[in-house]
């Protein structure tokens, strides 16, 4: 019963993102087969992996997939288990699990279809398969500092609905204020999100990879 409702909000979450990915990549699909396509269908400021879309689309679908893969008596006895220490150990097992399989569900569709609509040729060109494996670790640890956050919240409220609420609500405003107050200009965890982008364009950039990923493994270590 258990394993069966596993696969059914795998499943579940396989058809949300198909779905997503079509509706933002549909338009594209009679373009020329070129590097242009693959830059635009993968871009990070438009489509189905840019920073808009991680931040504000998909936090709330990640932290119900959280939610709703977590044990939830497991979430209730912690508030009244005197050993909170056991459970918060089951929660980050939990946590870290969930956040792996939404990143590569979400990854792994984003992939499926642009070997599918794309060339095999062209995305080896772009290094679009060395470039979404490191994606997958970014993301991972972008989307785990999420869900730390959401348990932060629920155990200060008790309340899922406050902390699925507030905890997207917060990045929300962190992404208001990382492009519209700040710029960009200075450094914040969205700032890596745009790596893909970056990759596809210029190449391997694997020099790069720690000071990408140390500053976003830091942040979900802190939370």
């Amino acid at each position: 019963m258990l394993k069966s409702r596993y696969f059914l909000l795998i499943f579940s979450m396989f058809l949300f993102f198909s779905v997503f990915w079509f509706t933002q990549n549909m338009e594209y699909l009679s373009f020329p087969k070129n590097r242009e396509l693959v830059l635009i269908m993968n871009g990070s400021l438009y489509g189905y992996i840019s920073i808009k879309s991680l931040c504000l689309m998909l936090v709330f679908p990640y932290l119900i997939f959280l939610l709703l893969f977590s044990k939830k008596e497991q979430i209730v006895a912690l508030a009244r288990e005197k050993n909170r220490l056991r459970f918060y150990h089951k929660i980050l097992k939990d946590t870290v699990i969930a956040t792996v399989l939404f990143v590569g569900l979400y990854l792994s569709v984003n992939l499926l279809y642009s070997f599918i609509f794309l060339s095999n040729k062209l995305l080896t060109a772009t290094h679009f398969y060395s470039g979404i494996f490191f994606y997958f670790l970014l993301l991972v640890l972008f989307y785990l500092a999420i869900g730390f956050l959401f348990r932060i919240i629920y155990d200060l409220t008790t309340s899922t609905g406050q902390a699925l609420i507030f905890g997207a609500f917060v990045i929300c405003i962190v992404y208001l204020i990382d492009w519209i107050i700040l710029e960009g200009i200075y450094w914040t965890p969205l700032h890596n999100l745009n790596f893909f982008d970056l990759w596809l364009q210029n190449g391997s950039i694997s020099s790069d990879i720690p000071f990408i990923l140390i500053p976003n493994a830091a942040v979900a270590f802190i939370l």
